[in-house]
């Protein structure tokens, strides 16, 4: 039976509490990642960056830039992960977040572009312009209404 690995081209950043590297270790084997492992999420969000920075920097012209992934193992245990999810998705929305769940790695799925999603835009209908006003916008001179 052949395993699914989910290459990436880049290095991702594991974002893991230092008690846990063990299983951090066990699924960048796992997945044949190349990883940077960190115990921090301040220090996690600046390696992404790094990583981010580094591969628009190489991107070739006209081509697909190689994804950057943040993969979190148990990183719910640590204080500020939510903030820090929540910053890569907003300054960074091309980062792709993973999070270990039942030896798996399932992507964080994104909730604020569903909510994004679901408000429709407002149909604004406006009111007929006469050519006296027409003639006001877009030249200043007023024209006489013909009787």
């Amino acid at each position: 039976m052949t395993l699914k690995t989910n290459n990436l081209p880049s290095r991702c950043v594991v974002l893991v509490p230092l008690d846990r590297i063990d299983a951090a270790k066990h699924i960048v084997d796992k997945f044949e990642l190349s990883a940077v492992y960190e115990h921090h999420p301040a220090l996690a969000m600046a390696e992404v960056c790094l990583l981010h920075q580094y591969a628009t920097s190489v991107q070739a012209w006209n081509s697909k830039p190689n994804e950057v992934q943040l993969i979190l193992v148990h990183a719910n245990e640590m204080n500020g992960t939510t903030k820090m999810v929540h910053a890569v998705r907003k300054y960074l929305p091309s980062v792709c977040i993973s999070e270990l769940r039942n030896g798996q790695l399932e992507n964080v799925d994104n909730d604020g572009s569903v909510v994004d999603l679901l408000e429709d835009h407002p149909i604004v209908h406006t009111e007929p312009i006469d050519a006296n006003e027409l003639s006001m916008l877009l030249d200043n001179n007023p024209k006489k209404v013909d009787e």
